[in-house]
């Protein structure tokens, strides 16, 4: 049985997406599309735009057959952390491709630059950069870059950075899934928008979205019809949450470290959240670490219940007929997968449940009751 998987944010899911889901379907043609998708909070350190049911029933509707829920705690880490977490998902639920979009197709190239973090050298060098107060991203790259100055541009291109880190995992979990690479088309990550194409980048719908500038090309649905969640909508959480923290508090917060939580009580005149990311943000604490701090610290995420042991189960947000069928033989799965929860009652996933009730604030929409069952297209 060939089972094709995609990691995925879908913060908004576009043109690209569906792309790569044809592509998938028309090339390989696989028995089933199993997604793993980054739930309410997303890795950049922000809510996603949309809630994680929307971009569900989206994601159902333009051809996958079967949702599964990255952890939350997973979504808002870096980049290996939650590309770790992603596969291994996919990987218990008996993934045997795994498609990812880069920048590149060249598949060799990038299973040679991700073989290089395994080095002693690049470990070597890695610590001396992060002892000179770099931050672990930028000590990284130039580690990288000093044993292999050739990888400069590549290293630039953020799809390239996760691709790496898929296929380190799958080595690293001795994975029988093969791996396959679909270059982006249209519009880079970090692209404004452009014109004549509707392949935009998510970040530059995301921006048309909260300056309301945005056009029906860019998505194959009715987006205008969603509530979003912007920057204004959390900022006073955020800032309520600096403010009423206790050092001792702010300190158990996931993230913070090295004295951060001081920074945090330092902070006085901040009257935007740009404000507060370009007063917080540093050589050693670059803006995408310190937004996710920020996130850490809206959700209550504490630094214990980030655990390196393997995941004990997997949560189903939605399928079709097809996922549905293929779940019902997931039977003898020892990963315990949840395709209900029961009110009230206590389990793995209630944290979950936590953080819907704070995006329901954000969003000012009332979603927890969507928790209890899963989403169902025939």
């Amino acid at each position: 049985m060939k089972i094709a998987g995609i990691v995925c944010e879908f913060n908004p899911f576009h043109n690209g997406h569906k792309y790569m889901i044809e592509k998938i379907k028309d090339e390989f043609n696989p028995d089933l599309l199993v997604i793993a998708m980054s739930p309410n909070f997303v890795m950049r350190g922000e809510p996603a735009i949309f809630n994680k049911f929307d971009r569900t029933k989206i994601a159902i509707d333009n051809g996958v057959d079967l949702v599964l829920e990255i952890p939350t705690i997973y979504t808002i880490e870096s980049a290996d952390i939650y590309a770790y977490r992603s596969v291994e998902i996919l990987n218990n639920i008996g993934v045997t491709d795994l498609f990812f979009g880069s920048e590149i197709d060249d598949l060799e190239t990038l299973a040679k630059v991700s073989q290089i973090y395994d080095d002693t050298d690049y470990q070597k060098r890695l610590k001396e950069y992060q002892d000179k107060g770099n931050s672990f991203k930028q000590s990284s790259k130039k580690a990288i870059l000093d044993i292999y100055p050739e990888y400069d541009e590549l290293l630039e291109l953020p799809n390239v950075l996760l691709s790496i880190q898929y296929l380190r995992i799958i080595k690293g979990l001795n994975s029988k899934i093969t791996p396959h690479v679909v270059k982006r088309i249209g519009a880079n990550y970090y692209d404004p928008i452009m014109k004549n194409t509707i392949y935009q980048s998510a970040s530059a719908i995301r921006e048309s979205i909260e300056n309301n500038t945005f056009k029906d090309s860019y998505v194959s649905y009715d987006c205008k019809k969603l509530k979003k969640v912007v920057k204004n909508d959390y900022f006073n959480y955020i800032k309520y949450k600096i403010f009423s923290s206790s050092v001792h508090n702010l300190k158990e917060i996931q993230g913070v470290n090295e004295g951060f939580e001081n920074n945090l009580k330092s902070i006085k005149d901040f009257d935007t959240y740009d404000d507060l990311l370009n007063a917080l943000t540093s050589k050693r604490n670059g803006i995408t670490k310190v937004k996710r701090i920020l996130m850490c610290l809206l959700l209550d995420i504490k630094k214990d219940e980030i655990s390196n042991e393997p995941l004990t189960y997997i949560r189903v947000l939605g399928f079709n007929n097809k996922g549905q069928n293929y779940l019902k033989l997931q039977k003898d799965n020892p990963i315990h997968i949840y395709t209900s929860i029961t009110k009230n009652q206590e389990n793995e996933v209630y944290r979950e449940l936590d953080f819907t009730k704070i995006y329901s604030l954000l969003s000012n929409e009332d979603i927890l009751e969507l928790e209890y069952k899963p989403i169902y297209k025939k």
